[in-house]
């Protein structure tokens, strides 16, 4: 009996005693949890808060910059990019026109390629001919942000 009596004091002995101190150091957890849920979801490459970013595949994607009509074709890992005009794909390949330029920077995702190419050799390559080519904003529309195309 003295031991389930001394075990009971302890247990509840006001605010000193393991019920009071447990509910205060819940409180403090719970803080803390929140907390760090909070500091891992800011850290964190997915873009939660805000969709300037839209992955179209492989890691590239087309970002929104500054002006609401301004694109970037961005690479994997990268945050600044080319300011394109014109953009298709049809995988593996992304082919886009950098603005005011008259070459097309023609991306294989399948490879990590890039190469440029003129107006003349990507209508006269048998499989980039066939690339539908849009403006940068009728592409962002199309694009989801939460999802690649492949």
């Amino acid at each position: 009996m003295a031991i389930r009596g001394l075990a009971s004091h302890w247990l509840n002995n006001g605010k000193h005693g393991l019920r009071s101190r447990l509910a205060r150091n819940s409180k403090i957890l719970e803080l803390a949890t929140v907390f760090i849920a909070g500091v891992s979801l800011c850290s964190c490459d997915a873009n939660l808060f805000g969709p300037e970013s839209r992955e179209i595949a492989g890691g590239y994607r087309l970002k929104l910059v500054g002006n609401p009509n301004q694109f970037a074709l961005t690479i994997p890992h990268e945050d600044g990019g080319l300011i394109i005009d014109e953009i298709g794909w049809h995988q593996p390949l992304i082919i886009a026109r950098a603005f005011g330029s008259q070459y097309w920077d023609l991306i294989d995702t399948a490879h990590a390629r890039h190469i440029r190419v003129s107006d003349m050799q990507r209508k006269s390559d048998p499989i980039s001919q066939f690339i539908q080519i849009k403006s940068v904003e009728t592409a962002w529309k199309e694009l989801d942000r939460r999802k690649r195309l492949w």
